[in-house]
């Protein structure tokens, strides 16, 4: 599928790309890619941005609008795409080199075929003619954090704090009940350390389906969002470059989902993120270093279980204030159907993949009380034995089971499949995995009558 990346109408698909579906990018006119990040960077008094920094949003953005418009049942195998996409940008001699790199990380990242081309831009799409009057101050920040609301970006943002740093936390605009949570917890992040600089920005990005020369809309769209993460990482960098050309940019996730390693053997690896692996870390920061991006990414829990992470900061005040608010869950809107009603929503749904990892990672504090339901008992799993409902719960008992079943060799082996490691980083994970397992395995063995459905 041949795609083209329209930035603010300067030219319309031409030669291979004649015939491609056309994703706009416009500030002021009908737009298929939508963004106010550009109004983020203007009130911190930036007329335009560093073009390479807008070039990378561009492509961060643009690969989220392609992952999120292109369904995968159309495909083949109904998984891997084939993407074709012409991408404008300012700083054309510094893109051209990073072509086949792109490519290799952008199938690692969505387990798609990529074919990226990059084509010169005249066109700044963050310039602005006048000073903004409306001043965002995030001067005395010397870092920038990923901060999602979830429990991992709350450890990350605590851990940082406690080190005595500054962080500006960056997070995605979904709706505006999790706003407001990410906003009070930046309120109460202030409010305790009253010697440190803390903000909070948050932007929105969305997309509509794209259209070709002949008037037809790309039908379908696809919610496995794999690039989604990837936005986040380029809208953080840009911050950071203009924070400075040293600030750091922190993706605070623990090992176990890092890894992503697939549950079954019928679950793809790639239907969550792959963006805080080792291997997509250390490719992409090579990249920048190509393009003369000197803003380094970091995963400083790379190698730590969820719960070391709860465990490394669970007696600090902001940890004990905010933990049980954190969303971790997949699908966190759920309580608007169910009876806990519109007021309650967002909260963790107890029964999703993330809500299990998360229900094992605080068994040393004190028991979550918003969940809509106990996904880990025997009866839910009963309840929901044949159903979509019990389909994570059942995946993470065969988990376990496998684990249990399982030797050393074949442990590495199933951990150097998901990516390529370094032998030490192979021993970390495998430390990292069996934890994480046997965490698992003291959340659910409490009950008798699942230890007897594990064969323990």
């Amino acid at each position: 599928m041949y795609l083209w990346i329209d930035k603010e109408n300067e030219s319309k698909p031409f030669g291979d790309w004649e015939n491609a579906y056309v994703f706009s990018i416009n500030r002021k006119s009908y737009s298929t890619i939508f963004t106010n990040i550009t109004d983020i960077w203007y009130r911190m008094d930036r007329l335009k941005i560093d073009s390479v920094y807008e070039d990378l949003f561009i492509i961060g953005i643009s690969v989220f609008a392609l992952d999120k418009r292109i369904d995968r049942r159309k495909s083949k195998d109904c998984w891997t795409r084939e993407i074709n996409v012409s991408i404008p940008v300012l700083e054309y001699d510094v893109w051209k080199y990073t072509t086949s790199k792109w490519e290799d990380i952008l199938s690692f990242l969505t387990g798609d075929k990529w074919h990226i081309e990059f084509r010169k831009s005249n066109i700044v799409y963050s310039n602005r003619e006048n000073p903004n009057r409306k001043h965002l101050n995030i001067n005395g920040c010397d870092s920038v954090c990923l901060f999602s609301g979830g429990l991992d970006s709350l450890c990350g943002a605590i851990k940082l704090l406690e080190e005595g740093k500054s962080p500006c936390l960056i997070g995605h605009n979904e709706y505006p009940k999790l706003r407001k949570k990410q906003m009070d917890f930046r309120k109460t992040f202030q409010e305790i350390y009253i010697n440190q600089k803390v903000d909070f920005l948050s932007f929105t990005a969305n997309s509509r389906a794209p259209i070709n020369c002949f008037g037809e809309q790309l039908k379908g769209s696809e919610n496995t969002s794999r690039g989604r993460s990837l936005l986040f990482l380029c809208a953080a960098l840009s911050i950071a470059g203009i924070l400075g050309k040293d600030t750091p940019v922190y993706i605070p996730e623990n090992g176990f989902i890092g890894l992503n390693v697939s549950l079954t053997r019928s679950r793809k690896g790639t239907c969550s993120t792959r963006t805080t692996h080792p291997h997509f870390l250390r490719e992409f920061n090579k990249v920048l270093n190509m393009v003369g991006i000197e803003n380094s990414i970091i995963n400083f829990f790379a190698f730590n279980t969820k719960r070391e992470i709860v465990n490394q900061v669970k007696d600090t005040d902001a940890f004990k204030s905010c933990y049980p608010y954190t969303i971790s869950c997949s699908h966190p809107c759920l309580a608007r159907y169910n009876k806990l009603g519109m007021n309650e929503y967002p909260i963790n749904c107890g029964y999703c993949y993330p809500c299990l990892i998360r229900k094992s990672s605080v068994l040393d504090v004190e028991k979550d009380k918003l969940y809509s339901f106990s996904g880990e008992s025997f009866d839910f799993l009963m309840e929901n034995e044949d159903n979509e409902k019990g389909s994570d719960l059942r995946a993470v008992l065969s988990s376990i089971y496998r684990y249990n079943h399982m030797e050393d060799k074949d442990l590495k082996r199933y951990i150097i499949s998901v990516g390529r490691l370094t032998p030490d980083e192979i021993e970390k994970f495998m430390d990292v995995y069996k934890k994480t397992m046997n965490d698992l395995l003291q959340l659910f063995t409490s009950d008798p009558r699942m230890k007897e459905y594990l064969g323990l």
